[in-house]
């Protein structure tokens, strides 16, 4: 038997968590683009007695009724906020949403379309991902890798000539809209138009960025935690009934069984946020990222897409080789400046935390510095927790009924 007592466990356990979150929350600045910043009212319903119990359609369990009327309440705010006649808040990721519309949607051998790898393309619906599972065939865009974004003239093209079964737009590195509404357009009614917003799903909510489900699309699904400031899980929307019932219909109990009803209490009350403030946050997320690129290209760093204004979302994307954003990504980390190793920078999370485009131009300097090695890593961390300690409380945040009914 180890000698290692359970309170030695314990003790690494919490030395680990609390230096997380004393480094990443009182030391760094925190840009990536796949994470985002949960209001203390979202946080809070993750640890309500949701996180221990369990419901089911078939009403299997008993003392749910709460549980019931929090999902429905869920949806009901996700219709409204996406503009959507049909919402299922089930999903425990934006990939099991993804895996739920390939196991309805399409058989082994059929042909599905994306944007491919080399182009910030999804890894987990390609041909390395689900679509190796499930044997399908993965076909990819056509892409102008000036735009940065879909060739639909050359796409059309490919698929009167391929005629897949299922085209799914988004994309992890997006920084502009799609051209969904003119490829959607070029397809007959079998095949069924999905976008997966992961990504944007937060602009979206605020109307801004594209309108997938009016620009052709039958679905809108993704993650929750992005650009949404939601908890880690997934969503999908749908105007189309019949469509949107082949998925939500075979959801429970194959795909997903226990849903993780604290998440949704704490999605449903990051939707309630984004009905109150989605367009003010939206607005300055993009306007953000624009402020952010421009920055970095003024001070010599090259970025993607300057001829479209750097980005219309959250994400500015440098324009460099694979070895080289490892090592920017290295070093940036170093002081205390966190990215992904894509090169891959989102404005959401910081925008979340109040800042703006004065920001912005501080955060440019701090990265090209970085870049460019001109400053050691022990002068920018001082920076960072100068510029940060402003910057600790969420904006864009309902307060509480009994708080706000006081004025």
């Amino acid at each position: 038997m180890s000698s290692t007592s359970s309170y030695q466990y314990l003790s690494r356990l919490e030395n680990a968590v609390k230096q997380h979150d004393g480094w990443r929350l009182g030391e760094c600045l925190n840009m990536i683009a796949s994470e985002n910043f949960s209001s203390p009212q979202t946080r809070g319903m993750l640890v309500t007695d949701f996180s221990n119990r369990y419901t089911a359609p078939d009403k299997f369990y008993r003392g749910a009724r709460f549980m019931d009327e929090v999902q429905a309440l869920a949806e009901e705010v996700a219709r409204k906020v996406y503009n959507a006649k049909f919402a299922d808040v089930r999903f425990t990721s934006g990939h099991a949403a993804d895996l739920a519309v390939l196991l309805t949607l399409v058989s082994r051998g059929d042909k599905i379309v994306s944007v491919g790898l080399e182009n910030g393309g999804y890894p987990g619906i390609s041909h390395v991902g689900l679509g190796k599972i499930l044997d399908l065939k993965n076909l990819y865009f056509a892409f102008d890798d000036k735009a940065f974004n879909i060739d639909a003239k050359a796409t059309k093209r490919m698929l009167e000539l391929e005629k897949p079964k299922l085209l799914i737009f988004g994309s992890s590195f997006i920084p502009f809209p799609q051209p969904v509404r003119e490829v959607s357009s070029a397809v007959d009614d079998e095949v069924v138009c999905v976008y997966d917003g992961s990504h944007v799903m937060g602009l979206l909510a605020g109307g801004e960025f594209q309108d997938p489900l009016r620009e052709g699309c039958s679905l809108l699904l993704g993650s929750t935690h992005k650009s949404l400031p939601g908890p880690q899980g997934g969503l999908m929307l749908g105007n189309n009934e019949e469509v949107f019932r082949r998925v939500s219909s075979q959801i429970h109990p194959g795909i997903i069984d226990n849903v993780h009803w604290n998440r949704v209490a704490a999605l449903a009350m990051s939707l309630l946020e984004m009905m109150q403030f989605g367009k003010s946050y939206a607005q300055a997320v993009i306007k953000n990222s624009q402020a952010l690129g421009k920055a970095l290209a003024d001070r010599g760093v090259a970025v993607k897409g300057a001829a479209h204004g750097y980005s219309k979302s959250h994400q500015v994307l440098l324009d460099c080789d694979k070895s080289k954003s490892e090592l920017y990504g290295k070093r940036l980390e170093e002081s205390n400046i966190i990215i992904d190793n894509g090169g891959r920078i989102g404005t959401a999370e910081a925008t979340r935390m109040g800042m703006g485009p004065a920001e912005m131009d501080q955060i440019g300097e701090l990265m090209a510095f970085v870049i460019q090695g001109k400053k050691p890593s022990d002068f920018t961390k001082k920076k960072v927790r100068s510029l940060i300690k402003d910057f600790k409380v969420p904006r864009y945040v309902l307060r509480g009924v009994s708080e706000a009914t006081k004025e």
